[in-house]
């Protein structure tokens, strides 16, 4: 674990079979919140009314933003929040190895270092990535002395891929306009395509060409 890995981050590390951190790691938060925005009120301040129509059950509208939770949304809401710290308690006891009630005590939400960490059982070493490493090697049954490939995850999407992310488009798409963009920039493919448009337009006999257009030179 690096610069944090905590709340989800060490839910998701909890089942490890070991795991390393660096002394100065951001790390268990074993805890849960949730709840919702309500604007209602302030919206209705400015005079808009954002009261919503419903229809099903109680629960039917208990995360909308235009009230708060009734009782009974409440009471269900936390009931579900409470389940998944149950949850969240009971798989940190079982990758850990240390009782329920050991978990419960440094648990309730509360960060704590790497160097902390340690001392209370949520890691087993300190150390950065190349410890890492070594210590995965050593649990794989690897040869020390084996060179090994490492893969990143998630994978780099690369520039495309960024772009394509931020625009919410495939990587392919953007590569298309990218290359469109090219051709359309480029005079020499520009010129080649007015070319094939008058092609057509003669075969088609839908317009009357007075002069070609010519290749730019190279």
């Amino acid at each position: 674990m690096g610069t944090y890995a905590a709340s989800g981050g060490y839910m998701i590390s909890s089942p490890a079979s070991a795991i390393v951190a660096e002394p100065s790691t951001l790390t268990g938060s074993i805890g849960v919140f949730g709840g919702k925005f309500t604007l209602g009120p302030a919206l209705a301040q400015f005079g808009i009314d954002s009261r919503d129509l419903s229809v099903g059950g109680d629960y039917a509208d208990a995360f909308s933003s235009s009230q708060s939770f009734t009782p009974s949304q409440h009471a269900k809401f936390a009931g579900v929040i409470d389940q998944i710290y149950t949850d969240f308690i009971a798989n940190v006891s079982q990758g850990r190895k240390l009782p329920e009630a050991r978990v419960r005590e440094i648990a309730k939400g509360r960060v704590w270092t790497g160097a902390q960490a340690v001392k209370i059982g949520l890691v087993d070493e300190l150390g950065g990535v190349y410890e890492a490493i070594e210590k995965a090697k050593e649990l794989a049954k690897i040869p020390a002395d084996s060179d090994i490939r490492l893969k990143r995850y998630p994978a780099n999407k690369g520039f495309f891929g960024e772009l394509g992310e931020a625009f919410g488009a495939s990587e392919s798409s953007m590569r298309t306009v990218a290359a469109a963009a090219w051709v359309l920039g480029d005079p020499r493919s520009q010129a080649i395509m007015d070319q094939l448009g008058e092609a057509r337009m003669r075969a088609d006999g839908k317009g009357l060409l007075l002069a070609p257009k010519a290749l730019p030179r190279q």
